[in-house]
């Protein structure tokens, strides 16, 4: 199972990356994420990079262990959940647009027996949450560049 949402966010790749790399601070600005917590830090901001663990909670969901396996700054990163039988794959891509905006494509792919079964099951509610984090994703963005503007 994937889902995929595509929105053009009138802002830069960097002030976008700015936005998305700071994945601590994702509940400011999306109602799916209620905490990110950094599992890889030595008692200092380790920052997005490949190898990095967060513990990440949603609502309706179970607290989960992401992994950073991408990182090219201003243009993806992914994250990925493993747990026995099922791989969740959290997918970030920027691409700038011809226009003064930049393409954004978020998505969530479940693999695996059980990952199957787990995306059969949440496939409304991950739906909903990449839609939604599309969106406020775009509105924070906008927001961000009309006051530096």
């Amino acid at each position: 199972m994937q889902t995929v949402e595509r929105v053009i966010i009138n802002a830069s790749p960097a002030a976008i990356w700015q936005v998305l790399a700071d994945v601590e601070r994702w509940p400011t600005w999306t109602p799916t994420v209620l905490e990110v917590e950094p599992l890889t830090s030595n008692g200092h901001k380790a920052g997005l990079k490949v190898g990095a663990r967060y513990r990440v909670v949603q609502p309706k969901l179970r607290p989960a262990v992401y992994e950073v396996t991408e990182c090219a700054p201003h243009q993806a990163f992914t994250w990925i959940q493993k747990a026995p039988g099922a791989t969740m794959i959290a997918e970030h891509r920027l691409t700038a647009s011809d226009h003064s905006g930049t393409e954004v494509e978020l998505s969530f792919a479940t693999e695996g027996l059980f990952g199957a079964i787990l995306g059969g099951m949440y496939s409304k509610t991950i739906a909903d949450y990449v839609r939604t984090e599309a969106r406020s994703l775009k509105n924070h963005c906008e927001t961000l560049a009309a006051k530096s503007a």
